[in-house]
C-alpha cells in the first residue's frame, strides 16, 4: 500500500511541474489536428478510389 500511495504523491507533484497551454494554444493545436486528420483522410480516400479503380480494370480486363 506504501508503494501506491508513493506513487500517487509523486504523480501529483509531477503534475504541479506542468505547464499547461492556454485556452487559446488548446484551441488553436485542437484545430491543427482536426485539419491535418482531414487532409489525410482525403488523401486515403483517394488512394482507395485510385487503387480500386487500378484492381477493377486489371480483374475486368483478365477476364473479358
Amino acid at each position: 500500500m506504501n508503494r501506491i500511495t508513493n506513487y500517487i504523491q509523486a504523480s501529483i507533484e509531477e503534475l504541479k511541474k506542468v505547464v499547461w497551454p492556454t485556452r487559446k494554444q488548446a484551441l488553436w493545436l485542437a484545430a491543427i489536428v482536426v485539419v491535418a486528420a482531414l487532409v489525410v483522410g482525403v488523401y486515403l480516400s483517394g488512394l482507395d478510389v485510385a487503387f480500386k479503380a487500378i484492381l477493377q480494370k486489371l480483374l475486368i480486363g483478365k477476364s473479358a
